[in-house]
This record gives C-alpha cells, sequence and structure tokens, in this order.
C-alpha cells in the first residue's frame, strides 16, 4: 500500500482556479520517502500577482510546463501496479476538485483528522501543526518552502505518519469522509467558546437556517444539537435506574400491607416523571416486587406494634 502526500499549487482558492504546481511524496511500509516528484503546470491565463505572492510560482517559471490535461497524471503512476493508493492532503476537499473528475480513490484529509486527533490545537493549519507536533523531516530543505507543491507534500506526509501514531488508515479514511469536528467556534458572539455554550436557538439558526458560513458548520451544529439529546437521554436513563434500585430496595422493607398500598398509590407521578408506563418492563418489575411482598406479608403475618402510650 502506498499513501501519496500530494500537494497542488494553484491560481486562487476558488472552484474556477487553475493548476501550477503538483507535488507528491510516497509513505510506504511506515516510512516516508525524501525521492519525492514535482512538476510545473501551464495554465491558459497568465498567474494573478496576488497568486504570486503567495507561492511565488511566475508566467516565466511555468512557460515550458506540461499542460494539466497531461501533468496531473504522474499522480497515479506508481512501479507496481498491484499496491493500493490512497491519497493524502491538507484540507483535501481542495486538491480534490481537480482530482476527482479524473482519479478514484480513498483519501486521508489531514486537517479534518488533525481535528478528530487533537481538537483543542490552537490552529489545524498545515504549518501551526507542524511546529506543535514537532514534527521532526529527515531533512529540513525537503519541507521548505512553505506553499509550494513538494515540500507541503511532504509535511503534510509527517503528518500523516504521526496520526498512524494513533489511529488505523481505516479510521483516517472515515474521518475523512465526514466533515471537519469543530469543538470551539471560530466567529460571531461564541468566539473561541466551546459549542456547548451555545443557546438552542443559535444552533437552530446554525444548523438549518439560511447562512453563509457553509456545510461543516451546519453539521456541526445539529451534531451538538444532537449529543446534547443524547445526553438528555442518558441523564433520564440513569436516573430511572436510581428510581428503580431505590424502590425495588425499600419495596421489601414495607411493613403492612397498607403501607405497601399507599406507597404503590404514591407513585404515579414518579412514574411520570421517570417516563415508567403501565405495561412497561419497569412497571411490572415494581409491580412484581410489590405483589411478592404482600403475598409474604399475608402469609407470614404482619409485625404487631403497641399503640402509642402503651404501658410498658
Amino acid at each position: 500500500m502506498i499513501i501519496r502526500a500530494c500537494d497542488l499549487e494553484t491560481t486562487s482558492l476558488e472552484p474556477t482556479a487553475e493548476v501550477l504546481e503538483i507535488g507528491y511524496h510516497d509513505i510506504r511500509d511506515g516510512q516516508l520517502s525524501s525521492a519525492g516528484r514535482r512538476t510545473f503546470v501551464k495554465p491558459a491565463a497568465p498567474i494573478p500577482p496576488s497568486s504570486s505572492a503567495v507561492h511565488h510560482i511566475t508566467d516565466a517559471d511555468v512557460a515550458d510546463a506540461p499542460a494539466w490535461n497531461s501533468a496531473w497524471r504522474m499522480l497515479v503512476e506508481k512501479e507496481d501496479d498491484g499496491e493500493d493508493l490512497i491519497f493524502a492532503a491538507h484540507s483535501a476537499q481542495f486538491e480534490r476538485i481537480f482530482l476527482d473528475p479524473l482519479i478514484l480513490a480513498k483519501w486521508i484529509c489531514s486537517w479534518k483528522c488533525a481535528f478528530r486527533q487533537w481538537p483543542d490545537m490552537e490552529s489545524h493549519s498545515l504549518q501551526a501543526l507542524r511546529y506543535a507536533l514537532k514534527l521532526k523531516p529527515a531533512d529540513p530543505a525537503l519541507a521548505m518552502p512553505p506553499h509550494r507543491a513538494q515540500p507541503d507534500a511532504y509535511v503534510c506526509g509527517l503528518l500523516v505518519l504521526e496520526l498512524l501514531k494513533h489511529q488505523t488508515v481505516e479510521t483516517l479514511i472515515a474521518w475523512s469522509a465526514e466533515p471537519p469536528m469543530f469543538t470551539k467556534f471560530d466567529f460571531g458572539q461564541f468566539k473561541g467558546k466551546p459549542l456547548s455554550v451555545a443557546d438552542a436557538g443559535y444552533l437552530d439558526w446554525l444548523g438549518n437556517k439560511d447562512h453563509n458560513l457553509g456545510e461543516d458548520w451546519r453539521w456541526n451544529a445539529r451534531r451538538e444539537v444532537e449529543r446534547r439529546a443524547r445526553a438528555e437521554q442518558e441523564k433520564a436513563a440513569a436516573e430511572r435506574r436510581n428510581y428503580l434500585d431505590l424502590s425495588l430496595a425499600a419495596i421489601p422493607a414495607a411493613a403492612t400491607v397498607r403501607d405497601l398500598e399507599n406507597w404503590w398509590h404514591g407513585q404515579s407521578d414518579h412514574w411520570a416523571k421517570h417516563g415508567i408506563l403501565v405495561d412497561s418492563g419497569e412497571y411490572k418489575t415494581l409491580r412484581n416486587a410489590c405483589a411478592d411482598r404482600k403475598q409474604l406479608l399475608l402469609r407470614t403475618g404482619e409485625p404487631q406494634f403497641e399503640e402509642p402510650g402503651a404501658a410498658q
């Protein structure tokens, strides 16, 4: 199996952008290869200056480069056709805009996986994770400069290796197939605070109403609502179990049939509170315990108590 950590540099971050550079490094047998590959890609239009300001790729760099329709094929080349090829990228949804129409493959998104594995990191950007996790490149020169395809692919490979210390490949692929799991807000009135502080109305707006914050935030808001609902259900179940345990411990202590019947007839509010329905399993358990105690009292006789104030 090969995990191919890759990166694309483009003319912008828009879906209509053109690819300017491809780079990758392979992970095989738990080792990140230092012998990656890269190529410039010639776009159809001139490179915007704002784009060159990020990665410093210019029109002169790509003048003799292959076009995208042939350059992308380097990403699927391998020495052994029998080896499985899994792709990895940081924020892989961007690379997949360009590659999904061409390549059917499994993906690891190191950005999404980092959110799951290290939710409390200050930042989940590639370079921030590199330094926060103290990732050690075999050759520091391979990781430089940032915002170029091959160095970013190399750092992504280092990050994937770190993730594989904690999770299986299958888990990373599964995490990557879902939206990123956010633990705190990075915008608005709750910025910097965990999702748990938001009120129900705010979560309903974020999860179900019109806004431009994206589907990832909709998914996380709905997930938080579901988490709260599960927590309430678990709390109610625990309280119901506690009520049943206390009741089943108290029933054998009833001294008289009248005490037992008075207790039974006074429990309807508690049943309603704990969701114990007539003919439910819990109700039948309580009824059977009371019936057994009543039969025992009737069979063996009730204890006799002296009247208050009786002579000693």
